[in-house]
């Protein structure tokens, strides 16, 4: 007995094997999906006061956020100008210097 298979058999037979494969996939996926939700209705069940109480106290909570960076960006700000002068003043005071120790120098080498 001989058996003969065409090449649109075979390209049925893949596509189904690949359709069974698809469905595998897709079922193993749905299962974790479902198991995924259910775990997450559970811990929203366990902390459902504590959500309750926290959910009004969120917008409070951006609004000082929101204020505390404003004011930090302010004090940053003024850190940064404060630093800028204080690196002018460091650069005076080595000039101040330099120039001191030229005319320590001029004066000591005359008297020598």
């Amino acid at each position: 007995m001989e058996g003969y298979i065409t090449f649109s058999q075979l390209g049925l037979l893949i596509l189904f094997l690949m359709l069974v494969a698809v469905g595998g996939y897709a079922i193993v996926t749905l299962r974790n999906v479902n198991t995924a939700v259910k775990d997450i209705g559970a811990l929203l069940k366990e902390n459902k006061e504590a959500l309750n109480l926290a959910i009004p106290n969120i917008a409070l909570a951006s609004e000082n956020v929101v204020a505390l960076t404003s004011e930090l960006r302010a004090g940053l700000g003024e850190a940064s100008r404060a630093i800028g002068t204080a690196d002018q003043i460091a650069a005076y005071a080595m000039v101040v210097g330099e120039a001191a120790k030229a005319l320590v120098s001029v004066f000591a080498g005359s008297r020598k």
